[in-house]
């Protein structure tokens, strides 16, 4: 049987999600920083977090800029 992502959802995987919406409204970690109040690297920590606890890349990240996948846009 297949196991799905967050089948029960923790306090701590909204807080991921809030992140995650976060950066996806503003376009960009530098973006969402300010936003959210936190760094860029703490952004990026808990984006991979996140990418972990789904089995799923939510977006590219990189020189090239900031874009979210297919399954980014769908969650």
């Amino acid at each position: 049987m297949k196991s799905q992502p967050l089948a029960q959802v923790t306090d701590f995987d909204l807080r991921l999600l809030r992140v995650f919406r976060t950066v996806a409204k503003m376009g960009s970690f530098t973006a969402a920083e300010s936003a959210l109040g936190i760094t860029r690297s703490a952004i990026s920590l808990h984006m991979s977090d996140l990418e972990k606890r789904l089995g799923m890349r939510l977006c590219q990240r990189g020189r090239a800029g900031f874009s979210l996948t297919d399954q980014g846009r769908e969650v």
